[in-house]
């Protein structure tokens, strides 16, 4: 399962600038995870509604038959593919240009909408990659390893079992009869590494020494999906496993405080495990917002701040916007000059343009700026002026 995060941002950015000619096309429609929704195809046949208005907008921008064909491929390989739509999340987000196909699956709603531009459009996931839209919460427990995917209102489970195991009882041999931190004398691999348990060594020993290669072990396998991600991580379980995993993580942005659990039921209710997260991340996502935008306030109107949605794109472009507020909103649509480092808005769409507030997000986030999302997570910072946006600019 795909997790959207800034590197897939910049590898859309590099796929619209390096193909010649061709037309992005960007497709979102709300999904269910179960239900009769899901039974009936209810999804499966709105994306072929998407698919066939894409196909009318390709055909307006007056591309051939059979080049509208090529480009739908990915699209019609998503529609027959049974298994597919049995797996959804709350949205769906479709990248399809020449020579290029990625989907999402996205744990919060998305619009029912079709674009076909000269670039992607990405606004409607900015929430997810926005500094207050989602964080992650990893389950280190006897009986349960689980990492998940969460926003203020969703939680999904992400399978990870391919290269983390599903248990520590399995991974570390412990004695099922035991307490979640009792241990035997045995030998366990890990790593391709052997150490050696029995009589010499103490329980404590034992427990740290095996625990701790464990978590290293799952902390490696886990930057293959969260790299350089920013998001908040909160870890779940005893004291003991969720201190080593902080000693020893590489990730930069784990929670100082983590959910202690020591009840098998709480493991296994996603719900219970989400509510008990938010006690814990939320608080901290809503100081971020407050931080930055007291540090907008403070410098508002001395030159290093804009809410002109046609300056504030510019400046994106030019990696200049540290932080960068937005609203939900109608496209802004409008042009950028290189030659002059000016951008125009546009009454309505023209051919090549952009989405102003599109352009200004993509490119602060890719330029390692932030990005807030107001009016979601309870933020109700909204700007007065055409396209609801703030920027706070580097320098």
């Amino acid at each position: 399962m795909a997790l959207i995060n800034k590197n897939d941002i910049e590898k859309l950015l590099n796929v619209q600038n390096n193909t010649k000619n061709a037309l992005c096309i960007s497709i979102f429609i709300p999904t269910h995870r179960a239900g009769q929704q899901t039974l009936n195809g209810q999804d499966n046949i709105l994306f072929k509604n998407k698919v066939k208005e894409a196909r009318a907008l390709l055909a307006r921008h007056d591309v051939p038959e059979a080049e509208i064909e090529e480009y739908m491929k990915p699209a019609e390989v998503l529609l027959n593919d049974t298994n597919f739509w049995r797996h959804q999340s709350e949205g769906l987000a479709v990248f399809i240009t020449k020579g290029f196909a990625q989907h999402y699956t996205l744990p919060i709603e998305m619009p029912d909408v079709v674009y076909v531009l000269d670039q992607f459009y990405i606004t409607p996931i900015l929430p997810i990659l926005s500094q207050n839209g989602r964080f992650f919460i990893l389950c280190l427990y006897r009986e349960k390893v689980g990492f998940y995917e969460a926003t203020i209102d969703k939680i999904r489970s992400i399978d990870v079992s391919s290269f983390v195991p599903e248990t520590m009882s399995k991974a570390l041999k412990f004695d099922v009869k035991g307490n979640d931190q009792d241990f035997t004398h045995s030998t366990t691999t890990v790593n391709g590494s052997n150490i050696v348990h029995g009589p010499g060594s103490t329980k404590g020993d034992e427990e740290h020494e095996r625990v701790r290669e464990f978590v290293i072990e799952i902390d490696n396998s886990l930057q293959k999906i969260l790299h350089d991600s920013h998001e908040p991580l909160v870890l779940a379980g005893v004291d003991h496993y969720c201190s080593l995993y902080k000693s020893h993580s590489k990730y930069k942005n784990i929670v100082p405080q983590n959910i202690n659990i020591n009840e098998n039921s709480d493991v296994f209710n996603m719900q219970a495990l989400h509510e008990k997260a938010l006690k814990v991340v939320k608080p901290i996502m809503q100081q971020s917002h407050t931080d930055s935008l007291n540090r907008y306030q403070n410098v508002a109107g001395t030159g290093v701040t804009s809410e002109d949605i046609a300056t504030v794109a510019a400046e994106a472009v030019h990696g200049r916007v540290d932080t960068l507020f937005i609203s939900p909103s109608e496209p802004v649509w409008g042009s950028y000059d290189a030659a002059s480092a000016t951008a125009v808005v546009h009454n309505e769409y023209q051919r090549g343009d952009h989405d102003l507030v599109n352009l200004a997000a993509i490119k602060t986030i890719a330029q390692g700026g932030k990005v807030f999302v107001n009016s979601y997570n309870g933020l109700n910072e909204v700007s007065e002026s055409q396209g609801n946006v703030k920027a706070l600019f580097r320098y």
